[in-house]
């Protein structure tokens, strides 16, 4: 039994339901709201720019099951990430791997911890005494920078299990994740799925196996079911008109949805005319730092003089609405402290940058999820459809052990089509 189906997003959630979905002789309509498809997957191409730059996504976090899948189908090569980790603290440099003291009895109580608490009540109950500063700043850093939680919402259990299934090899897509993008979006074409750009809905009215959904541009689309991947800063929006109106309502939907972490990330990409870090450590991979942009990366093996900062979690929300110029100047400032350079060197050795604030972004409000202490009952709520005929998707609903990913997003599109299909085999 066919059904006709409707999209909200072309993220990687939406794209891989499309495909599943019309591969098996769906009638598919993809709406996307921005004028590309991809989502928080972006990849740049400027002529002020050597090589393209990712804004989005950039890293493959191990051998990601789906994501080598599809980089297998479509004859997409892959290149690990090379190069040393280093720490810079009061202007010393460290390499990563050098022990932390209470390293080894953190571990042993999350090995024994049996009832969920957030991160900063798990450091507070075991790790208050000064020895153990460097020990909680290592696991706030970690926590904030890396998956963009705030500590005193996140859960400690969910960390762990993070840190259990860590994989230590990552990956760069060659040409970056707009081929993976481009793939599925040839696939969904082929399959004759319909695509829509520059279209965000503004209204989805339902009622069981009928859903009529209203664009900005007030076009009408009408639809068996329909999937909705938008992200999860989209859903925490409350009480906005840019918010998607859902009617009937949905309360407890939208209550769910604010039982997950979303975080905000600002990065900057910037290139300059020589790779002066090499003289500070010749394989240089990834920088930790107290500056404001606090994580940076090279784009070791490719010797491209590019260099990538990141801020994430609390800290990126802190700097909401603050201009371009002004988040090019901290980056500028948080590499002449981690050097030692001088900030007009650095002025004049730049020649390209990009910066991408996206929790500023209208379609995403956000970057990826991360687990609070009710994030796993709110997820199994929402992975329900609603009457049979509103189908929830995206990385923020994913279950497995690569949360906050494209994987994720992936994941969860091939399982909600798969859920949709399911639904008509049993009517």
């Amino acid at each position: 039994m066919s059904s006709t189906v409707l999209i909200i997003g072309a993220g990687a959630a939406g794209l891989m339901a499309a495909r599943e979905l019309s591969a098996r002789g769906h009638a598919v309509t993809i709406l996307e709201a921005r004028n590309r498809a991809g989502g928080r997957m972006h990849t740049i191409h400027s002529t002020a720019f050597t090589v393209p730059v990712e804004s989005g996504a950039e890293f493959v976090h191990g051998k990601l099951p789906l994501t080598f899948q599809l980089l297998a189908e479509a004859g997409i090569g892959h290149t690990p990430v090379e190069g040393r980790m280093i720490e810079v603290r009061k202007g010393r440099w460290h390499r990563q791997n050098q022990f932390i003291e209470g390293w080894d009895t953190l571990m042993e109580h999350l090995q024994s911890l049996q009832q969920d608490m957030t991160v900063r009540e798990f450091l507070d109950r075991h790790f208050q005494e000064p020895r153990y500063e460097e020990l909680r700043r290592s696991v706030q850093r970690f926590a904030e920078g890396y998956d963009g939680a705030d500590i005193n919402k996140a859960s400690v259990l969910a960390l762990r299990n993070e840190w259990e299934k860590e994989e230590t090899e990552q990956y760069h897509i060659t040409g970056g994740y707009e081929r993976l993008t481009d793939y599925l979006i040839t696939q969904c074409v082929r399959q004759r799925c319909s695509l829509h750009f520059n279209t965000p809905v503004q209204r989805i009215s339902w009622q069981q196996g009928r859903v009529e959904v209203t664009t900005g541009d007030e076009r009408s689309f009408t639809a068996d079911k329909v999937i909705i991947t938008v992200p999860l800063g989209v859903w925490q929006q409350a009480h906005d008109k840019s918010n998607i109106d859902v009617v009937p309502a949905i309360d407890q939907q939208l209550a769910a949805f604010r039982q997950i972490g979303f975080s905000a990330v600002i990065k900057v990409s910037l290139e300059f005319k020589q790779p002066f870090w090499q003289e500070y450590e010749k394989e240089l991979g990834f920088i930790f730092s107290e500056e404001i942009f606090p994580t940076w990366w090279t784009q070791l093996p490719h010797p491209v003089p590019l260099l990538t900062g990141w801020i994430n979690g609390p800290q990126a929300i802190s700097f909401a609405q603050t201009s371009p110029e002004k988040m090019l100047q901290y980056a500028l400032y948080s590499l002449a402290g981690i050097f030692g350079l001088p900030l007009v060197f650095l002025e004049q050795q730049l020649v390209a940058s990009h910066i991408t604030d996206w929790g500023a972004d209208p379609f995403s409000l956000g970057a990826y999820s991360y687990d609070m202490l009710s994030s796993k009952a709110a997820r199994q709520f929402l992975q329900q459809p609603v009457a049979g005929t509103l189908f929830f998707a995206g990385e923020a609903l994913y279950e497995g052990a690569h949360p906050g990913t494209v994987e994720a997003a992936l994941a969860s599109g091939a399982a909600v089509a798969a859920k949709l299909m399911g639904s008509l085999a049993n009517t």
